[in-house]
């Protein structure tokens, strides 16, 4: 009996290592990927679409379709008590038409159904999408999971304090990577839950 609880003990030890050594290569590739999301502006795509809920989104948005990046604009997920005039001030009445305010989506799940929703009624097949980085991978794959046709390029935003220190691992962006990290794995199981 001791044996046999000896060796269960040691199989849980084994297994557990297992589990712990993947979660934290896969924590380290999750990291890398985020932080080394980029496309290349050179290129023009169809629209530029602006997931909210991050300082910077919206002006990184305005920006790329302002220096002829795209031809619309779609700023989904924008909070019902802001009106477009407030949120648009600073936009010329000619680029204000090529923008599209989205209230609909309340999380990154409904921010895909309402891409999907604009880019069939635009007849879209290209977008620059604009998000924190930290949120950017599971963007992708939300979206894309809803349109796989969609030619998706990333253009993460991220802190004005980032550069080619690492001393952003000391702020909460650190935790945010960690929290995105295992909603990226949950969106995952649950996409291949539902195939099955």
């Amino acid at each position: 009996m001791k044996f046999l609880m000896r060796h269960l003990k040691n199989l849980f030890l084994y297994c557990l290592a297992v589990v712990l050594t993947t979660w934290l290569i896969g924590f380290v590739a999750f990291c890398v990927y985020a932080l080394t999301l980029q496309s290349d502006l050179s290129e023009k795509r169809d629209a530029v679409v602006v997931l909210t809920g991050g300082s910077q989104r919206i002006e990184t948005g305005i920006r790329l379709m302002e220096q002829q990046n795209a031809d619309y604009l779609l700023i989904s997920g924008v909070n019902k008590q802001v009106k477009r005039g407030v949120l648009l001030k600073d936009v010329s009445p000619e680029q204000r038409k090529k923008i599209t305010l989205g209230y609909e989506a309340e999380d990154t799940v409904g921010n895909a159904k309402e891409i999907d929703e604009w880019i069939k009624k635009k007849k879209i097949g290209s977008i620059l999408l604009v998000t924190s980085f930290y949120h950017m991978p599971r963007s992708i794959f939300e979206t894309a999971r809803l349109n796989p046709q969609l030619k998706i390029a990333p253009q993460p935003v991220f802190p004005k304090s980032f550069g080619d220190s690492v001393d952003w691992i000391k702020t909460r962006y650190a935790w945010l990577l960690f929290l995105e990290y295992h909603k990226f794995i949950f969106v995952h199981l649950k996409a291949l839950w539902q195939r099955s």
